[in-house]
């Protein structure tokens, strides 16, 4: 199979930090740079240091850059885990995640924050009503992830997107595919968005595993 771009710039990336170019704890040259020494565009190169960091090479700390952690990949890179792990094992893991999430996003979240998440709601809500699932199913997650990047941990946030990518889009959109369900949680949705509003960390977290229950 061929390789993407990003996997062929995450390739060539860890053959850099294996050949001594770029040591541990080192940090790695600026997303413009990369782009041009690769001739890709940013979404790739960003997708590649992605791929690193799920190896364990790179961390990616934001506002501040990428850093060379290991020379070597993990023995399982967690997107690998996640692949095969069984839905108990992703229902399980989804659970503790979203509950840390959404009791940081309530004490940490800005205006921002919840203008973004309020957008993806709104547009959840009315691919709901006109039963529009993959409009839906985009927006729920959009809503999710503005949810855990509200919390202000980055490792928390970045992990959620992974996991997200990896299984619980799909996931979602097994619970979700009968006729007449994509509004069934819609009234938990809205009360989750307004205990993150009005900081109310512990109302956010008996909100979000009612969600879990009945989800």
């Amino acid at each position: 199979m061929k390789k993407s771009l990003a996997e062929e710039v995450a390739q060539q990336l860890q053959e850099q930090i294996q050949a001594g170019k770029y040591q541990v704890d080192h940090k790695l040259p600026i997303e413009p740079e990369l782009t041009r020494e690769f001739g890709v565009g940013r979404s790739s190169v960003r997708e590649a240091l992605r791929i690193l960091e799920n190896s364990g090479i790179v961390r990616v700390q934001h506002g501040v850059g990428t850093f060379v952690v290991s020379a070597t990949a993990a023995i399982e890179p967690l997107a690998k885990r996640l692949l095969a792990a069984t839905t108990e094992d992703v229902q399980e893991v989804r659970e503790i995640l979203e509950v840390k999430i959404v009791e940081k996003a309530a004490l940490n979240r800005t205006e921002e924050d919840l203008s973004t998440m309020r957008n993806f709601l709104d547009i959840r809500g009315e691919a709901a009503n006109q039963d529009n699932f993959n409009e839906w199913l985009k927006a729920d997650i959009n809503f999710h992830t503005a949810v855990a990047d509200a919390s202000k941990n980055p490792v928390l946030a970045e992990l959620y997107k992974t996991f997200t990518e990896q299984q619980l889009t799909k996931a979602i959109a097994q619970a979700n595919s009968t006729p007449g369900a994509l509004n069934r949680l819609t009234k938990l949705h809205e009360e989750l968005l307004e205990s993150i509003i009005n900081k109310q960390p512990k109302l956010a977290r008996e909100i979000i595993l009612a969600l879990h229950q009945t989800s």
